[in-house]
């Protein structure tokens, strides 16, 4: 039975979101009346909640964990990079922003253009929400972080809050939204590589206040790469504005343009890089694509709003509502794969100059709605604080996707010759139109046993609906799925510095396919056991944590040992590891980030081929780490000079089929800047030695580049 018809009383996502905000929108803006009337509803009060903005050390992620409660008192796993952390970090892409934090693995896949990242030792790339809403079920474009004001980092299964999501954990992007003054802030940026890069945050604020602000920021920027041929430009412009309703109420609403034009930098061959070719080394800046077949272009459209509601009564009612389209062309030529990476010559040998290529164009139109409503209440029950919430939320995603596979010449990495012509058939390969629509129920009670202990109890119910359309072979699947997920966890207060905590966490991830008897696929499930321990200081410019984890990823896809070139689902994915993170503002002039994640155990731990078990999943280092900090000759002013520098690294990792393990490597930050009442002028480097190293592997053949050295001077502006 489809969704549809099991829930005939779900409105469409966006007529529920426009008739909830007409509705609300009109009960929130009526005149008050006495209340003696008993014909008239009592009066509310809306309030919109906004993520802290100005500390360096964050204490709360409210979008998130869909509570207002304090990171000290959660019994999870978080990280919070703040705005000022963001531009300690020169970060200008997810993967540069999430790098060093625990529990995370960053541009593994190099310099391709995409946000590639792993959480907990499970792919998680296309776990990216904005506000608390999933972009899409895949995020083909990389997100743009310079209209982000926070980016957070949940680790283990967000089943719970979020529906249907890998294991590992999700990061979710805090948007810049209207503040209580006036100002207009701008950088201009030149640096290595030639980059050029300009950026601008105006804010307009009638009434010293932030009801009736407006808000526009983007960014504009042109980057080449160190590899011949390969450049990125972005482009991005986000306006929002909060409404001035009334003194109870407020709404904010959001929009922003994305433009990307890019080459996908594809990597280097293992053989003259990692290992000695016969041929000698590589140089580093070749490139093995085709620079004449075209770059990617991508356009993001996104727009949405914020709602909240406070009744007399105490409930209060939240709604978050988005929609995004993606459009995204990519031609783009790739190394073969397998056996066929390198080329035979003349004479049927391989001599290993020559790598075999194949061509692709990817067209993607992708239009997601998402949306979610809580509605919460704190109440006193048997001398227990209850902080109770209860939520619907809802996704439904239509992709329609081209991968024209087409065939190109074969490429000498010593002599490269690029312009050899990619032919593409114009009948595509493979044209598929992928549906997914799901709702989710969810309920939590956070308990208050007494002044130390905190019970946290939560429950959800998914139903899924996934349908594939191949329109080259005329048939359509359908497939539905329904899952609980829930978890529990249990935290004590030792004090107002020491908590430790428990908690147990479940997942669900509906998978597509058959079996060799036409079996649907289950969902993919996941569980996660969590021992952990919360500090801060009595100030809270200090937060830290330690976490001990055990996660399993459940019903994986392997080879089927009776029928050949079928799959079962009888596969496990175990890690088990060790995180400690702090950020402190310590002195008011010394700012310092930490982490270090210790992964002895991430691998294979159940698969019907015997020799797979026990096998470390691809690109997780057993040890990183990394450290962060800056300091400010002036006491309690951010005014004049400062200084910073920091380090970051990984232990050797591999990859399946890899001949060789990837080598261990450090980098080193610095940068020194000034900072005046309207300027400031800033010199960063990343990498200040320019070492060499990977950053991965993307098969057995192909090795992934890391970031060489980067110089930024950057001059701010700000009245």
């Amino acid at each position: 039975m489809r969704l549809s018809q099991r829930l005939p009383y779900s409105p469409t996502l966006l007529t529920l979101a426009v008739l909830t905000l007409m509705t609300t929108s009109h009960a929130a803006t009526a005149t008050p009346q006495s209340s003696e009337s008993t014909n008239i509803l009592p009066t509310i009060e809306i309030q919109a909640e906004q993520e802290p903005t100005s500390s360096y050390v964050a204490t709360k992620a409210s979008s998130l964990l869909k509570s207002n409660d304090p990171l000290f008192k959660t019994a999870q796993s978080v990280s919070v990079i703040t705005q000022e952390q963001l531009e300690q970090k020169q970060a200008s892409t997810l993967a540069e922003a999430i790098n060093g934090v625990a529990g995370v693995v960053s541009g593994q896949l190099g310099r391709r253009g995409w946000d590639d990242f792993i959480i907990r030792g499970q792919n998680s790339s296309d776990q990216v929400f904005i506000d608390g809403l999933r972009q899409g079920q895949s995020t083909f474009v990389a997100t743009e972080i310079s209209g982000m004001d926070q980016v957070q980092v949940l680790k283990g299964p967000a089943s719970v809050n979020f529906g249907l999501v890998q294991p590992g954990g999700m990061v979710n992007m805090v948007t810049k939204r209207p503040q209580a003054e006036s100002f207009y802030r701008g950088t201009l940026t030149y640096g290595s590589n030639q980059l050029k890069q300009g950026t601008f945050d105006l804010n307009y604020s009638p009434n010293n206040s932030d009801k009736g602000a407006f808000r526009l920021n983007g960014r504009i920027a042109d980057q080449n790469d160190p590899t011949d041929f390969v450049y990125f430009k972005n482009d991005y412009i986000s306006p929002s504005y909060n409404f001035d309703l009334g003194e109870n109420t407020n709404l904010s609403v959001i929009a922003s343009y994305q433009h990307r034009e890019y080459l996908r930098q594809q990597g280097l061959p293992i053989l003259g890089t990692l290992l000695d070719n016969p041929n000698g080394s590589l140089n580093s800046k070749l490139f093995i694509s085709e620079p004449s077949h075209g770059a990617y272009n991508a356009d993001v459209y996104r727009a949405g709003y914020n709602f909240a509601h406070k009744f007399e009564n105490e409930w209060q009612f939240k709604q978050n509502f988005a929609v995004q389209k993606t459009e995204m062309l990519g031609p783009a030529v790739f190394a073969a794969t397998g056996k066929n990476f390198w080329a035979k010559d003349k004479d049927g040998k391989i001599d290993y100059t020559t790598i075999q290529r194949q061509g692709r164009y990817q067209d993607v139109d992708n239009l997601n709605f998402a949306i979610d409503n809580q509605l919460q209440k704190t109440f006193k029950l048997a001398n227990m604080a209850h902080e109770l919430t209860v939520g619907v939320d809802a996704m439904q995603e239509k992709s329609d996707y081209i991968n024209n596979r087409c065939t190109v010449g074969n490429l000498n990495v010593y002599e490269p010759q690029y312009d050899t012509t990619v032919v593409c058939p114009e009948t595509p390969t493979n044209h598929d139109i992928n549906r997914l629509r799901y709702t989710g129920l969810y309920l939590r009670d956070r308990i208050q046993l007494n002044d130390q202990l905190v019970l946290n109890l939560a429950g959800r119910h998914d139903w899924a609906e996934t349908s594939n359309t191949n329109l080259i072979k005329n048939t359509e699947t359908t497939q539905s799925d329904n899952a609980f997920t829930g978890n529990a966890s249990l935290l004590y207060s030792i004090n107002d510095i020491v908590a430790p905590y428990v908690s147990y966490a479940t997942s669900f991830l509906p998978t597509t396919g058959t079996d060799f008897y036409d079996n649907a696929f289950k969902p993919e499930k996941g569980k996660q056991i969590e021992v952990g321990l919360k500090l801060q200081s009595p100030d809270q410019h200090i937060q830290g944590s330690i976490a001990w984890f055990d996660l399993r990823r459940q019903n994986v896809s392997v080879t089927d040992p009776i029928n050949s070139g079928f799959k079962v689902q009888r596969g496990e994915q175990m890690t088990r590891g060790v995180e400690t993170e702090i950020a402190a503002q310590l002195f008011n002039q010394l700012k310092i980030t930490a982490a270090y994640t210790y992964t002895p155990d991430a691998e294979t731990s159940k698969d019907t081929v015997a020799d797979n078990i026990g096998l470390r999943i691809d690109n997780i280092p057993k040890h990183s780490y990394s450290l962060s900090s800056r300091y400010r000759f002036e006491q309690n002013s951010n005014i004049g000079w400062y200084v910073g520098a920091g380090f970051r690294g990984e232990t050797k990792k591999s990859v399946n089929g890899l001949a060789v393990d990837i080598p261990s490597y450090t980098l080193f930050d610095t940068e020194a800047g000034y900072d005046a009442e309207h300027w400031g002028a800033q010199l960063a480097i990343r990498n200040l030695f320019d070492k060499d190293y990977y950053a991965g592997a993307l098969n057995e053949n192909l090795i992934t580049l890391g970031n060489p050295r980067q110089i930024n001077f950057t001059v701010k502006f700000n009245y």
